[in-house]
């Protein structure tokens, strides 16, 4: 049976009657199953998206279809919005000659009002929508020998200025970040709009929801390259063996056992930093290139996964249900934390921006597995490194299917990954970057009860281990009981 698929197309839908009618037909004709759908005239006037279950094959023919009526939205169009006020003598006749001038250019009008000020004129205010900015002189210089005109700086918020540009402007801010690809461009355009649907719902207005997102993809634009400054630390834990500590700007802690030419690393952050990560690393390591290296995650999450596919030479173990996540991510579908709606929009955005690719899945070898279904931490098996005996207890899914906590007995160590987060000793900035999933996702948690649930669990096996059990968390400083 051919597997179904899930695509998202973004429209650009005419004002006229029967056009959604059409777009589900084409869809219908190619046994395409329409799962979401999404509009906001405030928003953007003419933007539709719809997302589609079918084969890959009918997608591919409803994608042909579309496109040659004109309706899909593939591209970017690299377009300024110039918001302009003009004084335009109040008699009959006064506009025209300001619209001869912009159809000269071939210049859309996104918005338009006007407003007499008790004087012999009125003022025009006109979002004046340039696919060729360079141009903008030119037309204000030709207006200008007709009529004052002041330029009204545009900051992007006042969504009632211009409902027919928003998602074009989105992208491009978001394409010049990151020096994306169009098509990636356009997929960050759709999960944005995924998301804000999904808030919408529960009132949430547009500003916030899109400022969360270009704050998200701000942050990790942000400490690329010299800005990238983690907290290295470093512990002996006798018998030979060291534990190295990267606690990033954003995205996961890494921790890196040592034991003479082995080392050991769990969770590796997001693959945006891969380049700086792997400077660091030859920089901690002499001969980095030739250690034996093994690589493990506490869960499948692309902020825990980022150098798995990177550091080609590292043998990758795990359980099962995180080795299923990853190749669910290699075949381009939903993994486990992408079948739930409310975390589909972020976990995609995260991929994007973070240009993650997870390992191939041929590298991945299993260790162990638990039940499909159960409501506690359960032992599950166990590996060893530098003689330490780790055991792998999976939890039950709360904050993702397939989560796993790490306890060795001797020395006392518990990695606890984001079954338990320490808040405490965050800096603001790094405590604000971890406020913003939450918000996008209403919560990062797959299943909120489950998840308090485990980390009860865990607390309870902390106290439990007893003074001076070091404990590692996914996010935050690591800490000693």
């Amino acid at each position: 049976m051919t597997e179904r698929i899930n695509r998202t197309f973004t429209i650009r839908i005419p004002d006229k009657p029967g056009a959604f009618m059409l777009v589900s037909r084409i869809i219908k004709k190619h046994d395409g199953n329409i799962i979401r759908v999404s509009y906001n005239k405030a928003l953007d006037l003419n933007t539709l998206f719809v997302e589609v279950r079918a084969d890959r094959s009918d997608l591919e023919s409803i994608a042909e279809e579309l496109t040659t009526i004109g309706y899909l939205e593939d591209t970017i169009t690299d377009a300024r919005v110039v918001v302009v006020s003009i004084k335009i003598r109040d008699e009959p006749g006064g506009l025209y000659p300001v619209l001869k001038i912009l159809d000269r250019y071939d210049v859309n009008i996104s918005y338009m009002s006007s407003n007499e000020d008790n004087s012999d004129y009125q003022d025009f205010k006109m979002g004046l929508l340039l696919e060729n900015p360079k141009m903008i002189r030119m037309i204000l210089e030709d207006i200008s020998e007709l009529y004052p005109i002041d330029v009204i700086d545009y900051n992007g918020k006042e969504y009632d200025l211009d409902n027919t540009v928003f998602y074009i402007r989105l992208g491009n801010r978001i394409q010049k970040l990151f020096d994306l690809e169009p098509d990636k461009t356009m997929r960050f355009i759709q999960e944005s709009n995924r998301i804000y649907q999904m808030l919408q719902d529960g009132g949430e207005d547009p500003e916030t929801v899109f400022g969360s997102v270009e704050k998200l993809a701000e942050y990790v634009a942000r400490y690329r390259g010299e800005s990238f400054m983690p907290d290295v630390s470093s512990a002996d834990l006798g018998n030979g063996n060291i534990l190295h500590i990267i606690e990033p700007p954003c995205g996961s802690n890494t921790y890196i056992f040592e034991h003479g030419n082995d080392l050991l690393f769990i969770d590796s952050g997001f693959s945006v930093y891969a380049e700086e990560m792997l400077a660091l690393l030859n920089g901690m390591f002499p001969g980095f290139q030739s250690r034996n290296k093994s690589m493990t995650v506490t869960h499948a999450d692309v902020d825990h996964c980022g150098l798995l596919s990177v550091i080609q030479d590292a043998d990758i173990f795990m359980n099962a249900k995180s080795a299923d996540g990853l190749e669910r991510q290699s075949r381009m579908v939903d993994d486990h934390r992408e079948e739930s709606m409310v975390c589909a929009g972020y976990s995609h955005l995260s991929r994007i921006v973070t240009n993650y690719v997870p390992p191939d899945p041929a590298r991945v070898r299993v260790i162990a597995d638990g039940p499909a279904e159960h409501d506690d931490l359960v032992y599950i098996g166990d590996f060893s490194f530098g003689g330490m005996d780790f055991e792998i207890h999976e939890g039950s899914g709360g904050h993702l299917y397939g989560e796993v906590v790490f306890v060795c007995r001797d020395p006392r160590i518990i990695i606890t990954g984001d079954v338990y987060v320490n808040l405490k000793g965050m800096s603001e900035e790094r405590k604000e970057f971890t406020s913003i999933a939450p918000y996008l996702m209403k919560s990062v948690d797959v299943d909120p009860a489950r998840a308090k649930k485990m980390r009860e669990s865990v607390k309870r096996m902390i106290d439990e281990m007893g003074e001076d059990t070091m404990v590692l968390t996914g996010h935050g400083p690591a800490y000693t009981r």
